[in-house]
């Protein structure tokens, strides 16, 4: 029993030293793997099968025993894909002869477990077999109820691991367990044998719990590499920013530009309705020889005339000008006489229903010559 309790105790050492190493000190990295924390990648498992004994006898015979059975359950820590660690408890029957000599066994014993095939194939969570092999040591009753055998025994095998999900694996385990002969069962303990050994296979299932799979190590290689590409993202970045300055000048300076074309464009067109909305006209109104009485052809031309006042804005004022002859008449007599036609056309507009605030008149005499060709200036023009 004491040799249980001490090697029990450096078991707990050995799993506190690496619980601190992980939580001290930057996580580790194996093959391109980075180690998860203390608290994750665990695995629960239970397991059933039949054992057989077998020993060195007197001389060089080897003795075998007949089939027994035996139940075992563990619980295993993996430190990264490849290195885990395993306490495991085993209880069963063990038939050292025959039938008539049989001997209950427990034995709890911790082990080493490296997983062969993230070894040498690379660590991949979506494979499906896994092969595992471990080796440890542990202490074992035989023939628990008398007390016949007890101490230290050496163990190894091979578990093979079937992935179910991404929880759940079948493990058959093929173990074999070494011990001193006077071990073994009473029954054979005064046959001087030199040491024993338990083969045994299991087929049980394991429930994997915490954080399951493992994450990428990057290299300082891979990691100087993103950083650069970081740098050159943020570059790229900065100089888009720069870009995207300038061209919100340009486009401030573009709508400016816009801004007062469109002014411009307002002011045009302004310009171009008051100039629409003006009516510019000039009809001439032509008499007689020293005459200031409309003819009938001078009361057409103003029946043309009254339709462009009526199409004109009411604010616009049209001014009437009566003409005389050059070269006919005193200037003052053509003075009289080029008002007096100035006025007969704007009391016939009036007449005609023309507001006579859009109209004025004037005569100015024979001193402008309105058509210079043939000097006939004896007209009235309304403009």
């Amino acid at each position: 029993m004491k040799k249980f309790l001490l090697s029990i105790a450096i078991v707990a050492i050995s799993a506190g030293s690496v619980f601190a190493q992980e939580n001290s000190a930057e996580k580790l990295r194996w093959k391109g793997i980075m180690n998860n924390g203390f608290w994750s990648n665990w695995e629960l498992s239970v397991a059933g099968g039949v054992n057989a004994t077998a020993w060195d006898g007197v001389a060089t015979n080897q003795s075998t025993g007949d089939l027994g059975w035996q139940v075992e359950g563990g619980l295993t820590k993996w430190f990264n894909p490849i290195v885990g660690a395993r306490v495991q408890l085993i209880g069963g029957r063990l038939n050292a002869s025959d039938d008539f000599i049989k001997s209950n066994w427990i034995m709890p014993h911790a082990d080493a477990v490296l997983n062969l095939s993230n070894w040498f194939g690379g660590y991949r969570e979506d494979r499906v077999y896994y092969a595992k092999v471990f080796a440890g040591a542990g202490v074992h009753w035989v023939n628990v109820k008398n007390d016949a055998g007890s101490g230290f025994a050496a163990t190894a095998g091979l578990i093979n691991t079937f992935r179910v999900c991404k929880q759940l694996d079948i493990n058959l385990e093929l173990k074999g367990i070494l011990s001193a002969g006077h071990d073994m069962p009473r029954a054979i303990a005064p046959m001087a044998a030199k040491y024993g050994q338990i083969y045994s296979a299991t087929l049980g299932v394991a429930y994997r719990f915490n954080k399951r799979d493992w994450s990428k190590a990057y290299s300082q290689e891979e990691v100087d590499g993103y950083l650069a590409s970081i740098a050159a993202l943020e570059a790229g970045l900065a100089e888009a920013h720069r870009n995207e300055g300038k061209l919100n000048e340009r486009l401030a300076a573009q709508k400016a530009a816009t801004d007062q074309a469109l002014k411009d464009n307002e002011a045009l067109r302004a310009e171009l309705a008051k100039k629409k909305n003006s009516v510019v006209s000039s009809t001439a109104v032509f008499f007689n020889f020293d005459s200031a009485r409309l003819t009938d052809r001078a009361k057409a031309s103003m029946q043309v005339l009254q339709e462009t006042i009526a199409n004109a804005p009411k604010d616009q004022v049209f001014t009437i000008v009566g003409h005389a002859d050059a070269k006919t008449g005193a200037a003052a007599y053509n003075q009289k006489l080029s008002e007096k036609r100035a006025k007969a056309v704007y009391d016939y507009l009036v007449e005609q229903g023309v507001n006579k605030d859009q109209l004025t008149w004037k005569g100015v005499g024979s001193t402008e010559n309105i058509f210079p060709v043939n000097n006939t200036n004896r007209v009235v023009i309304v403009k």
